[in-house]
């Protein structure tokens, strides 16, 4: 009896070793790369599943089947483990095919893709045909839902120049709208005007969005654009303070960039460099002609430069960016990044997304007539077409969000986006 339970004692603890190395592996693994078949009554795809921790703790995964090819990426819901797709959904008609990935764990970060001749299309851009329109009824009787399969919400509520979709509006959203004398601040449940100026100013050239802070100038009348002060609005709580500048700052300022929660001035009539911290309500001088200037390369690289050399260009800071990637394009308007994917659109206004883990191959968005006001926060892409604002997801395609008529005459920094946190 005493060797039966020594031999039991030792299983367990056998177990138990095993058990913990299983989850040593599995907290400390930050990618990992498999490929496979999947099989369904109607097609056997080839899976090519990767796992990558440092693109957004996210899966990349692409699935083939012929000479069709889609591209997705998921978040990770599945502790990293590996074959997470637990059915594929598909639709074919002559030369076009429609798949939907069904997941161990379904979320709400993904949608139909399709694919034409070669091209890789989201459900956005041809949720107009009929196939696709069946096979999306076909889904929801299988109790699928997305909310881009929803008719979009047409209520609204004015607010001083703008009307709010405000059904349409993300939970964690906070739009913020330059009205000409302050901002509107616009959410899933409210309507908020902070006035930041006595007189109008028709372009918004100073306002800018630093971390949870908006920054804008007080300047000294609606005729002189020179300022001391600055109000800052705290966008989770809309309370405002105002930071002085040691001296006045001319109106021939430029906003350099935003790094590490401070925002960075050039002023140019004055030769002198501020950097201001909203959080601690402090701005120091950082430049002039004895000291130069320091210049922002990106990824954490700075550089003290002549300062006449920024003051003549109007040179503002480098993005944080990736290794480039030439998408073999001449008509690239701009190129947008996140974590796991760039985005970049094109003079016709064609929307486009490629994921990092596959950068060789694109998939057609949507289109928009003469974007502009054109924002990338997390995994939202937001722009202004017309007098309208949009919001695109892959989850939930495009919806309106506000419209302005004042977007047709007036595009000048008109719009930027708070989330409150990450989902």
């Amino acid at each position: 009896m005493r060797m039966m339970r020594r031999v039991l004692a030792i299983s367990i603890l056998l177990m138990l070793l095993f058990f913990a190395s299983q989850w040593l592996v599995t907290y400390i693994k930050k990618s990992h790369d498999i490929i496979y078949d999947f099989v369904t009554e109607q097609a056997t795809f080839q899976v090519n599943e990767g796992y990558r921790q440092e693109l957004d703790d996210s899966y990349f995964v692409q699935i083939s089947t012929g000479d069709f090819v889609f591209d997705y990426k998921f978040s990770n819901l599945y502790q990293k483990k590996k074959k997470i797709i637990a059915d594929i959904k598909m639709v074919k008609n002559e030369n076009l095919m429609c798949i939907y990935p069904i997941l161990e764990k379904e979320d709400s970060s993904y949608n139909i893709e399709c694919s034409r001749d070669g091209v890789l299309y989201s459900y956005e851009a041809v949720k107009g045909d009929p196939v696709v329109s069946q096979f999306v009824e076909t889904l929801k009787k299988e109790s699928h839902q997305s909310n881009a399969w929803e008719i979009e919400s047409e209520e609204g509520v004015p607010s001083v120049q703008s009307y709010a979709y405000q059904k349409n509006i993300l939970n964690k959203d906070k739009i913020i709208v330059w009205y000409y004398k302050g901002i509107e601040v616009l959410t899933a449940d409210k309507v908020d005007q902070v006035p930041l100026l006595t007189f109008d100013k028709y372009e918004n050239t100073h306002g800018v969005l630093v971390d949870q802070y908006y920054v804008l100038p007080i300047y000294l009348s609606d005729r002189v654009f020179d300022f001391e002060m600055v109000t800052v609005v705290d966008m989770k709580t809309l309370d405002f303070w105002t930071i002085k500048f040691p001296q006045t700052v001319s109106q021939n300022t430029y906003v350099q960039g935003v790094v590490d929660g401070k925002v960075y001035y050039l002023d140019r009539d004055h030769v002198v460099q501020y950097e201001l911290n909203p959080e601690k309500k402090a701005v120091r001088l950082i430049g002039n002609q004895e000291l130069n200037a320091q210049y922002y390369k990106g990824n954490d690289d700075w550089d003290t430069v002549n300062i006449y050399d920024l003051v003549n260009n109007q040179t503002k800071f480098e993005v944080d960016h990736s290794e480039p990637i030439d998408f073999k394009r001449s008509d690239i308007v701009e190129t947008l990044e996140n974590k796991g994917a760039f985005y970049y659109y094109t003079n016709s206004g064609d929307f486009y997304r490629v994921l990092k883990d596959f950068p060789e191959r694109a998939i057609f968005l949507f289109h928009a007539e003469q974007p502009n006001n054109v924002i990338l926060n997390q995994d939202s892409l937001y722009y202004i077409s017309g007098d309208t604002l949009y919001r695109y997801e892959e989850a939930t395609g495009r919806k309106k969000l506000v419209k302005n008529n004042e977007f047709i005459y007036n595009k000048t920094n008109r719009i930027q986006v708070y989330k409150e946190s990450k989902s």
